[in-house]
């Protein structure tokens, strides 16, 4: 895998979302804990699906001869699409026109394997012929909908249609959800204290975040650089047509959300998940290197800042506060985690990948080299003096954006401020272990014990309640 960058934008969600940072945005406010409480079963469904499997085999004889026949006992046994089949129309209807061609009706097919295999492979062309019965070459979704049992036309076709349109997004978030549970299981039960709108749009990030994340640090990732910046070209490419709200061609159903999501809080900015792309571009060359400040900043803002940027329109400000002032400490706190994040990994970024993240002007202000640093994380050694001084200058700096962004704590929405606040000092306190290590951030990591983050909540929770961020 990658370093910082690749893995920056889901580090900063799971600083905002560890078990206690849950318990927090439960307390924050009464109506959040009742969410927690009510939403918990969810995670239940999450099993359900794994439980339903082989269930029939049916139909074995007449399916051959009459392929619609067959798809429609198929239609009617999918939870997905028996209460309305234009669900599965509006799929597939990626021109937004009311028809599928035969390539789209193929690929509507391919949700039901059972059909081909009993029918074998002209079972396409035999329902494209079945449906077209106005023989114009295309299925509208009034032909589409002879596939449903006739007590399902009782409703008008054009109101099954917008049902349906409607219950693909909603399915598009269920699919936002479950990527959510099933890679950052802490922070999407987090999410289940949220407002359904704020839960439902953060899952949208969160699905946009991890897959620009595994075009460069997944188990698919491309293999070389030249894949990784093609791949990451038309992910660009792909962004600005969402956000343009142009065809859903080429959209799968993450997208499907991700522009909703857009639609429901119009605040949302291009720029931050433009910027984001950049920063996994920035992490493409197998040497990567900073010589100034400047430089780190860019690369810093671009992979953990936006994160901040994103969300900040979802979990909103306080009254009278705008997005725009609350920008600036959002980028502050993003700045700071990756710090932390860089201090904390030197060692594993040298050992694992010859990566050093450092500005080359700091190593040489404090008569560090690149050799030294790759030489102790690989064999072992001592602390140099002009180590421990160059991280205590690095961690200072860190500390400053720190202390920025607390200044915008109050600025957030009451429900979203003892989160937040909560996961700046949580990860401050690493800053606090690595000097407790003697700056040996070599060989031994450093972390926050669960003991020590639950002994600061109740200072937190009291700094909150009492307005006192950013006042001292």
């Amino acid at each position: 895998g990658r370093a910082g960058g690749a893995r920056m934008s889901l580090t900063v969600l799971t600083a905002l979302s560890s078990p206690l940072v849950l318990t927090a945005a439960a307390l924050g406010t009464l109506d959040g804990c009742g969410r927690l409480v009510v939403n918990m079963p969810r995670v239940l469904e999450l099993q359900y699906a794994y439980a339903k499997r082989i269930m029939s085999k049916g139909s074995q004889q007449t399916g051959a001869s009459d392929p619609v026949g067959f798809l429609r006992e198929q239609v009617m046994e999918s939870d997905k699409y028996r209460y309305n089949v234009l669900k599965l129309f509006v799929k597939y209807d990626t021109d937004n026109d009311g028809k599928l061609t035969k390539e789209q009706l193929k690929a509507a097919l391919k949700e039901f394997p059972a059909l081909d295999k009993l029918c074998g492979t002209e079972s396409t062309e035999s329902v494209y012929t079945a449906l077209d019965t106005d023989a114009d070459g295309m299925i509208d979704y009034n032909e589409f909908l002879s596939l449903s049992a006739g007590d399902l036309r009782l409703s008008t076709a054009d109101a099954l249609l917008e049902s349906a349109k409607v219950g693909y997004v909603s399915d598009s978030y269920e699919e936002c959800k479950t990527l959510t549970a099933e890679y950052a299981k802490t922070f999407y039960l987090a999410t289940l204290a949220m407002e359904d709108a704020k839960a439902k749009a953060t899952w949208a990030i969160y699905a946009w975040c991890r897959r620009v994340d595994e075009i460069v640090d997944g188990d698919t990732a491309a293999q070389t650089p030249e894949e990784m910046q093609e791949m990451l070209d038309e992910w660009m490419e792909r962004l600005d047509r969402m956000w343009a709200g142009r065809s859903r061609k080429g959209l799968d159903q993450y997208d499907i959300a991700f522009v909703d999501m857009l639609q429901q809080f119009p605040g949302s900015d291009i720029e931050p998940y433009r910027d984001m792309v950049k920063g996994m571009m920035m992490d493409i060359p197998d040497k990567v290197v900073y010589k100034t400040w400047d430089d780190l900043y860019l690369y810093c803002y671009r992979v953990a800042s936006t994160v901040g940027l994103m969300t900040l329109p979802v979990m909103g400000t306080a009254d009278g506060v705008t997005l725009e002032e609350a920008r600036d400490p959002a980028v502050s706190l993003g700045i700071a985690l990756q710090i932390t994040n860089i201090l904390r990994d030197v060692g594993e970024d040298a050992r694992d990948r010859d990566r050093i993240y450092l500005p080359v002007e700091d190593l040489e202000r404090f008569g560090v080299t690149e050799e030294y640093i790759l030489k102790t994380a690989k064999e072992g050694g001592e602390v140099s003096e002009g180590y421990r001084e160059l991280m205590k200058f690095e961690i200072d700096r860190a500390m400053a954006y720190y202390d920025q962004a607390e200044k915008g704590i109050p600025m957030l929405s009451p429900g979203a401020q003892l989160p937040v606040g909560l996961a700046a000092e949580l990860y401050k306190e690493i800053l606090g272990q690595i000097v407790e290590n003697g700056y040996d951030n070599f060989n031994k990591r450093a972390f926050v014990s669960k003991e020590r983050k639950l002994l600061s909540l109740p200072a937190l929770w009291l700094k909150t309640v009492t307005g006192g961020w950013g006042k001292e």
